[in-house]
């Protein structure tokens, strides 16, 4: 079983190399979403308490970037907030 404790902090997984950050994720990431938005790919994983966004180039061939965001950051790109307002309601009315 994994222990928390093996998991990076935000600051140190964002100074880590891109190698280190792609064994990480696919190992220990949970995949949340799956966007595109043009020739842009991307994928939103779960990592210990923060998350982790992964931009592909053309096709998912290359992986451009790799960088962990805090919730603040993940809500606004890959939430519509009418649509978390309604879940919200949903789930506090009798």
């Amino acid at each position: 079983m994994f222990s928390y404790e093996n998991y990076l902090p935000i600051s140190s997984f964002n100074e880590s190399s891109i190698f280190f950050k792609a064994s990480e994720v696919f190992r220990y990431g949970f995949l949340l979403a799956d966007t595109s938005e043009g020739d842009i790919f991307k994928q939103l994983y779960s990592y210990h308490n923060y998350y982790i966004e992964i931009e592909f180039g053309e096709n998912y061939e290359e992986i451009k970037t790799i960088d962990a965001i805090t919730i603040d950051e993940a809500i606004p790109k890959y939430l519509d907030e009418q649509i978390l307002d309604n879940a919200l309601i949903d789930l506090f009315v009798v």
